[in-house]
């Protein structure tokens, strides 16, 4: 992929604090608004333990994330352990210690048009670990 479209997909990703996450599952489309940080390419949110989204992406790990400024459709996985580097302030969000880390690799970042509808851009990143 050529650089400057991936820093570009890095930049839109780091202007989020919250996003909206979305999957489906044996519990059905759950969507809900939880803390995030990027780091990389990489996005982490926190997600309450009991929430029937980690249900579902022991079934499916694609998801699909909202925040203001892009869109993007990804693939999901709980970690056991921050990465090096991730952001400290997600980690100190009030209720953190009832939160699993969910790391959401994106494939695809839809960036809307500043007026009208659509989108400006679309970013395809690579999936792989």
């Amino acid at each position: 992929m050529l650089d400057y479209a991936r820093q570009r997909a890095i930049e839109a990703l780091r202007t989020a604090r919250r996003a909206v996450l979305a999957t489906s599952g044996p519990a059905g489309l759950q969507a809900g608004e939880f803390p995030c940080a990027a780091l990389a390419a990489d996005l982490y949110l926190l997600v309450p333990r009991t929430s029937d989204h980690l249900f579902n992406l022991e079934y499916d790990p694609a998801v699909t994330l909202l925040a203001a400024g892009w869109e993007l459709q990804g693939a999901a996985q709980v970690l056991s352990l921050p990465p090096p580097g991730l952001a400290p302030d997600l980690l100190r969000e009030p209720g953190a210690e009832w939160c699993a880390l969910v790391r959401v690799r994106p494939c695809r970042i839809q960036i809307p048009r500043e007026q009208g509808w659509g989108y400006s851009e679309t970013i395809e990143l690579d999936s792989g670990p």
